[in-house]
């Protein structure tokens, strides 16, 4: 291809679980010469790289009163026009969507331009939007061999790439947390992290021996508005604790974790897995089609990792649980080793590789 046919784009909802993917890939794609556009909404602009060329497409969903409705349907045409005419402008070779309600109207344009286009499924539940597009894609990669609904008619566009994270989380060698030493918890929630989290874990702390909670080192990702009052909680236990809005220098912190309790986003499910850490997924109870459930059960069937549901999470469960795995070295390094047989560490070249499959 000449250099002006190399620009793919990449369309991406506004999290850090979409939009880290799609930037993982896009340093893939220009490592191989191509020239990369992100599109994303509003939200997305917070994770922007100054490497790669990002624009705003407005994007809304169709939800609530008919009012809201209608002011997100103008959202959406709005969308769709602004994506017109930046895919006329830059002529991209291929069109990825990682999924997002925000990423659909990138979608929509490229499949009224006929572009080639390919939409990635990053949880095991194929969610609505992609099922949706589904019918006007040319391909559609999945992070997980096994993905639950995709229609029966679109099967022969699948394929297996795994899902691409990024470059700092990388395979690290599980070190068991004897009798007396340190015991390093991470503890996630997505971008925004879980209030849920801030509530439950350090009354379950709490509970545990005395001896115990001295050997905790927790890193907590807790929302700037529950800080103070999850700060206070901690402060009746012994445990040492550092409370963030945001986690940066993830790949360290994956590392360093001896367990990860964390929700089960397709980006949290398969960056633990790649680290090879064993952990504890807390499906996030108001996730469209119970998604997350669906995550974390690929982990369970291979024996990486536990599940609770919201509904069963309790500071009296946790801190019983917590009690005896802590104690289990085995039990922990055994998770930890089939956590990996559902890592995929080259998720993003072969992601690249049918990139460039459909450019040719």
């Amino acid at each position: 291809m000449s250099d002006i046919e190399k620009r793919i784009v990449l369309s991406a909802g506004g999290t850090g679980g979409h939009v880290f993917p799609a930037q993982a890939l896009a340093h893939e794609l220009i490592s191989q010469g191509y020239k990369v556009f992100i599109f994303s909404d509003g939200r997305g602009q917070q994770f922007k790289d100054p490497s790669i060329h990002m624009i705003n497409i407005a994007s809304s969903q169709l939800q609530g009163s008919f009012s809201k409705k209608l002011k997100g349907g103008l959202q959406l045409i709005r969308g769709v026009c602004t994506a017109l005419y930046h895919l006329r402008r830059i002529k991209p070779h291929v069109v990825l969507g990682f999924g997002g309600y925000a990423s659909f109207p990138t979608l929509i344009a490229s499949a009224l331009l006929r572009l080639p286009t390919i939409i990635h499924q990053a949880d095991a539940y194929f969610g609505r939007t992609n099922r949706k597009l589904a019918f006007l894609v040319t391909r559609i990669a999945t992070s997980f061999p096994h993905v639950e609904n995709i229609p029966i008619s679109c099967q022969k566009k699948v394929n297996f790439t795994g899902l691409p994270v990024r470059s700092d989380i990388q395979p690290a060698p599980y070190i068991s947390s004897m009798e007396n030493d340190p015991f390093h918890l991470l503890v996630t929630g997505g971008s925004q992290g879980a209030k849920i989290f801030g509530d439950i874990i350090p009354s379950a702390v709490q509970l545990l021996p005395l001896s115990l909670q001295k050997r905790l080192y927790i890193t907590q990702q807790c929302r700037a508005e529950s800080l103070e009052v999850t700060q206070t909680l901690y402060e009746r236990t012994e445990a040492h604790v550092e409370l963030m809005p945001f986690l940066d220098k993830m790949g360290e912190r994956y590392k360093r974790a001896h367990f990860i309790i964390a929700r089960a986003g397709a980006s949290s499910v398969v960056e633990t897995a790649l680290v090879g850490r064993p952990a504890l997924f807390i499906p996030y109870l108001h996730a469209m089609d119970n998604h997350q459930f669906y995550n974390a059960q690929e982990v369970v069937n291979v024996k990486g990792g536990w599940l609770t549901e919201e509904k069963n999470f309790t500071s009296d469960g946790l801190a019983a649980f917590l009690l005896k795995l802590i104690t289990s070295h085995w039990k922990l390094m055994q998770a930890a080793v089939n956590i990996r047989t559902i890592a995929i560490p080259d998720a993003h070249q072969r992601l690249a590789n049918l990139v460039t499959l459909i450019a040719d």
